[in-house]
């Protein structure tokens, strides 16, 4: 299937309600508004292609982005492409798409959180701290990490900007999750920085105050 035939699909399968929500989240015009389960589906179909994936991606529409992120054979991309590839991106959901799917196990992914993280750039800030969260949620940090970690998020975590934030505070809730030696340390941490104290929730959804999501996750462990 050539790149043209799949962009005609995707603007066949677009919803206006869900291209509205996503545009509201920073997406940008260039997209469709494809449901999820629809470009799961198509993933399934088309299967890894390295060669249409860059081709999707280079068409700068935000869905075929997320399927390209689906599609991608990770182990082919050098660590200057995929910088490239994130310094064009502003939509925060794409940005932890292609890092939870492409990036986070990466041989280099460790010199990319490094570099990002460190970055006053949102966007990067925000796909250094996705990898340093999905790295902690494997459980196998060594404890002067995550001093170190926990001494940053200490410092940086009120002031950060928006979409870096986000991915600090999530890194600190999985500290306190995956490593139960840290869980009160997290919590008491959370309450002093109060991000996201104030943050309003639909019945069933769980917020992103700290000791809130921290909670949460722990009972989900239990089950």
């Amino acid at each position: 299937m050539t790149k043209n035939e799949v962009l005609k699909i995707l603007s066949d399968l677009g919803n206006e309600k869900r291209k509205e929500m996503y545009r509201k989240k920073g997406a940008g015009d260039n997209t469709y508004g494809v449901l999820m389960g629809e470009l799961r589906k198509l993933a399934k179909q088309l299967g890894p292609n390295q060669e249409l994936a860059l081709e999707l991606w280079q068409s700068e529409n935000t869905d075929a982005r997320w399927l390209a992120c689906m599609i991608f054979e990770g182990k082919k991309l050098t660590p200057d492409e995929v910088k490239s590839m994130v310094s064009e991106l502003t939509y925060a959901d794409l940005i932890d798409k292609f890092i939870g799917e492409v990036v986070c196990d990466l041989s280099y992914a460790d010199e990319l959180a490094k570099e990002w993280s460190a970055s006053d750039r949102d966007n990067l800030g925000r796909a250094g701290w996705d990898i340093i969260a999905y790295k902690i949620s494997e459980g196998k940090l060594k404890e002067e990490v995550l001093e170190e970690l926990l001494a940053i998020l200490e410092a940086g975590l009120q002031t950060a900007p928006e979409a870096k934030q986000w991915a600090m505070n999530h890194a600190l809730c999985e500290i306190g999750i995956c490593y139960p030696k840290y869980t009160k340390r997290c919590i008491t941490l959370g309450e002093t920085l109060a991000v996201y104290k104030e943050m309003k929730v639909a019945k069933g959804c769980t917020s992103a105050y700290a000791p809130e999501w921290i909670a949460a996750g722990l009972r989900k462990r239990k089950n």
